[in-house]
Formats: structure tokens, C-alpha cells, sequence
């Protein structure tokens, strides 16, 4: 039964036979292997990132100001429509963020002037004197702003720095501007930019006030931060008015 047994296999399998079985095996086992590659391994990694080299300098050289009108059109739009107006504020928010600041660079004291307008709007006025001297206003409240470099390693090619802007009244309102430059030694030296993070929430937009949306459209555009000045203090008057009381 042995012997019949291997003579019909032998007669069934020529050496053809045994080669296309093989060869067909193969071809199997490499498919899995390649499409293993793709899906776990580190294909897909450096394909994608060979994509990303290419694409990107594309992306970013490509000047999409033509469409910022009709952009502007069709959000303004959404943002008055009866529908959206649970998330008016997210849309407007949004909106302003898409808006390219016109200006290459900006002083460290104009960002300081734009948030000590926004203190005069939003300052908590509890427990603020009120002054009668020239009918009934409340008393005024001191800002500073101050630019601190950080220890840069000596190894380091980045120098960072921090702008923070507070008043003595409202600590909500006070903030930590991180900033950075390119700092190896080649000569000409490069100015700051904002180094805040650029990963944002679409729901986040909801609570982001006005200022703190320029300084993500600043830091998007990689706008200059010039330092005209590392200090600087100034007062500001709150626009809320209190109720007269002579009592």
C-alpha cells in the first residue's frame, strides 16, 4: 500500500507541478509580507514621510490669499445664519483666525497696547476704588510688561525668551508670551517669534478671547516680534462705569 501509494503521488506531481505549487507559495508569503510592511511595519512610515517632505515646501510657498475673500464671504455667512448661532462665537473666533495679519513683524509695546485694551474692556472691577474727582469713574490700575531671556544650553541653536504682561488687580487676565529666534552663530541675527502651540481644538475656539486669536494668527504667520523694549508700565482706566453713590 506504501509503494502505491508514493507511486500515485509521483505520478500526480511532476516536477511542473511541484514548481507552480512552490512558486504560487511564494508569491503568497511576499504579498502578506509587503502588505505587513504597509500596514504594521515601516513602509507606510517612510512613504508618509517622504510625502510630507514633498508636500509641505509646496504647501507653504503656495499663496492662497486669492481664496481669503471668498473664505471670509462664505464664513461671515455661516456666522449669521440662524442655524449656527449656538456657535456664533466659535465661527467668528474661527474667521479671525484664517484672517494673514497684515504686518511682517510688531514691537513688543504695540502687543503690549493691544492687551492693555483688551484689560480696559474686560477688567474685573471688584474691589476697585471708585474716584470722584472728575465724576465717578473707577481708579485707575497698574500694568507692567516685562521680556525675559531664558538660559540657552551651550550647546543649544534656540534662544527662548518670555513676554508676560500682568496688572496688580485681575490675575485672569495676566499672561506668559513664549517666544524663540534661531540663535546659532552665523552672523546676522534672527528676530523672535511666537513659539505658541499650533495644535488647536476646534472647540477650544469658544473660549478664546480676541487677543490670544492674534497671537495664534501672529505665530501661524511667523510674524517678527521686535523687542524695543525688555520693560515697560503703564496705567489703565476700566471702561465699565460704576453706579454713583455719595452715601
Amino acid at each position: 500500500m506504501k509503494e502505491e501509494l508514493l507511486n500515485i503521488a509521483m505520478q500526480s506531481l511532476s516536477d511542473d507541478d511541484v514548481k507552480e505549487i512552490v512558486k504560487d507559495k511564494f508569491k503568497k508569503m511576499i504579498e502578506r509580507a509587503v502588505e505587513d510592511a504597509f500596514k504594521w511595519g515601516d513602509a507606510e512610515k517612510a512613504i508618509k514621510r517622504k510625502v510630507t517632505e514633498v508636500m509641505v515646501p509646496y504647501i507653504e510657498k503656495y499663496d492662497f490669499s486669492e481664496y481669503l475673500p471668498k473664505l471670509d464671504s462664505v464664513l461671515t455667512e455661516i456666522v449669521n445664519s440662524d442655524a449656527c448661532m449656538g456657535n456664533k462665537t466659535i465661527l467668528e473666533n474661527f474667521r479671525d483666525l484664517m484672517i494673514e495679519p497684515e504686518q511682517k513683524e510688531i514691537k513688543v509695546t504695540d502687543l503690549f497696547k493691544i492687551w492693555k485694551k483688551r484689560c480696559e474692556k474686560e477688567i474685573d472691577t471688584d474691589g476697585l476704588e471708585i474716584d470722584y474727582d472728575d465724576g465717578v469713574s473707577y481708579s485707575c490700575v497698574d500694568c507692567e510688561m516685562s521680556v525675559e531671556e531664558l538660559d540657552k544650553p551651550s550647546w543649544g541653536n534656540v534662544q527662548r525668551a518670555v513676554i508676560t504682561f500682568q496688572n496688580e488687580h485681575d490675575e485672569s487676565l495676566n499672561i506668559e508670551i513664549p517666544i524663540s529666534k534661531w540663535a546659532r552663530d552665523s552672523g546676522k541675527e534672527k528676530p523672535y517669534t511666537l513659539s505658541l502651540e499650533n495644535d488647536l481644538m476646534i472647540s477650544s475656539l469658544r473660549y478664546m478671547d480676541d487677543f490670544k486669536i492674534l497671537l495664534m494668527r501672529l505665530t501661524r504667520a511667523r510674524t517678527s516680534i521686535i523687542i524695543d523694549k525688555d520693560y515697560d508700565t503703564d496705567d489703565i482706566f476700566p471702561e465699565a462705569e460704576p453706579e454713583s453713590s455719595f452715601s
